[in-house]
Parts: structure tokens; C-alpha cells; sequence
């Protein structure tokens, strides 16, 4: 060529066809990795519910009386007998029975105190652990009950159960743990270099033993901001829908171990 023509470099069909080149316009976009880490599923600690005694007494009879049992919203867990429920269920009657013989009478502020006794009275067995239809029924019936059936106020997986038959409860005394399997988390360990990858906020793509072959996603929802000294890494949590209940049949027991994870950061 001669010094005042263009640069060219001539390649024939065959050639060009071996270098496989390609031209594509210039953009500006994010540049992307993936990286592997190692974690393990675990319930989700916003969706755990303990079930505590409201009311000391005696455990006479357990319905729910193994882990891993699933219980929905309203299910029977025991029946309690309480003395400190039998006495106020006796002031509910006998709040009652005044509310009766005070409404005819002529002096309103009467009847009003006769009506606050017995919201009064209602409160208090509401406020130990009763629901609006046991106290309709005390209130039927006219007669206490020496028991009183607990119900759950949560569903899920019963993943702790403390509670024994003939065992005695204090106020606070936590008789269940009641884990929510609709979400899950998913706890991994990240190092220093694998820190500019991930953010809050980010799509993860993770595969487990238990289902080899499949892969599940989620959502990074928490970096921990401190190192950890001795691991040199950081726990990053992952939030995972778990409505098909896929993962939540090998870890209601317990948390299983990832074997891979992979993630396309920017």
C-alpha cells in the first residue's frame, strides 16, 4: 500500500470465517461476574411465632406433642387447667347475673357500672388466652369450665415444642415455636473480594444437594456490616419465596447446607 492510503487488512471468506470476527456498537453498561459462595437454608426469624403461657396452670392434656407437625391458625395445642381462669370466669357470671337484676333499674350510672364489670370481666379471660367464642359459650352455658383449650395464633411448622402433659406453666413460659415456611433465608459467607459483587437488593440464583438440578432465586436483603476477624468473611442474607413448600420439606428439621451458589453482580 501505498503512505497516503487507509490501513486495510484483506481476508479472504475462509479466513474470516475461522478468526470468527464480530463488530457490535460501542455501549455503556455494567460489568458482570459470578462468584460462588457457601451457606445453608434457615428459617426466617420475622416469621417465627412463640407460643407462651398468657396464664400459670397445669398442661392436663397435649394435642400437639411432636416437632415437625404442621398447624394452621385456630388448631387445638393443649388444654390447661388454671385457677387463676376458673375465678374469672366465676366474676364473668357473676358480672352477669348483675347486668340482669341492674337493667331495670332506674338509676343509669348502676347500669352502666353493671355493663363496664362485665366488659371488664371479659377482657381479662380475653387477654389470658380466650377467644370471642369460649367466652360466648361460658356465657351460654352459665357454668365454668375446669379446662380450657389453647389454640395456635399462627400457622406453620412446629420446629420447638417445650410443652409436656402434667407439666406446670408460669406467665411467659414458652410452651411452642411456630416457624413460617412461606419465606425463607438463606445464610451465606462472603469474602472481602466478593464484596464489590453484591448489593442490597440483588437477584441470586442458588442450587442445593437436596435438588440437584434445580435452581431457586432470591433476593439479598442484608450484608452484614462487620467482618468477621477469624473467616475473613461477611454474612450476606438472601430472602427466598417458598410457596411451592420445595425447600421447606428438607429443612423444617433442620437447616440444610448449600452446595453451590452463583450470582451475576454489578
Amino acid at each position: 500500500m501505498e503512505d497516503n492510503e487507509p490501513r486495510q487488512l484483506t481476508l479472504s471468506a475462509a479466513q474470516h470465517d475461522r478468526m470468527r470476527i464480530a463488530t457490535v456498537p460501542v455501549e455503556r453498561r455494567y460489568p458482570t461476574a459470578k462468584i460462588r459462595l457457601v451457606g445453608k437454608v434457615a428459617y426466617d426469624e420475622t416469621r417465627l411465632a412463640y407460643i407462651t403461657a398468657w396464664v400459670p396452670g397445669r398442661i392436663d392434656e397435649l394435642w400437639v406433642d411432636y416437632t415437625g407437625v404442621a398447624v394452621r391458625e385456630g388448631d387445638r395445642m393443649l388444654k390447661l387447667y388454671s385457677p387463676e381462669l376458673l375465678s374469672a370466669q366465676e366474676e364473668l357470671l357473676q358480672a352477669l347475673r348483675s347486668q340482669s337484676e341492674l337493667s331495670k333499674s332506674k338509676v343509669a350510672s348502676l347500669r352502666r357500672s353493671a355493663t363496664g364489670t362485665v366488659e371488664a370481666a371479659r377482657d381479662r379471660l380475653r387477654l389470658w388466652g380466650l377467644n370471642g367464642e369460649q367466652i360466648a359459650d361460658i356465657e351460654r352455658g352459665g357454668q365454668t369450665s375446669e379446662h380450657v383449650t389453647l389454640f395456635s395464633p399462627a400457622s406453620g411448622i412446629v420446629i420447638h415444642r417445650n410443652a409436656q402433659e402434667g407439666m406446670y406453666v408460669d406467665i411467659g413460659t414458652r410452651m411452642f415455636t411456630v416457624a413460617d415456611l412461606d419465606a425463607l433465608w438463606v445464610q451465606l459467607d462472603a469474602y472481602e473480594s466478593d464484596l464489590q459483587w453484591l448489593r442490597y437488593g440483588q437477584t441470586v440464583h442458588f442450587t442445593t444437594e437436596a435438588y440437584p438440578g434445580e435452581r431457586f432465586s432470591g433476593l439479598v436483603s442484608f450484608i452484614d456490616p462487620v467482618l468477621d476477624p477469624q473467616t475473613r468473611t461477611v454474612n450476606v442474607r438472601v430472602n427466598v419465596a417458598n410457596k411451592e413448600v420445595a425447600l421447606s420439606r428438607k429443612c423444617s428439621c433442620a437447616p440444610r447446607f448449600l452446595q453451590i451458589w452463583r450470582a451475576t453482580g454489578r
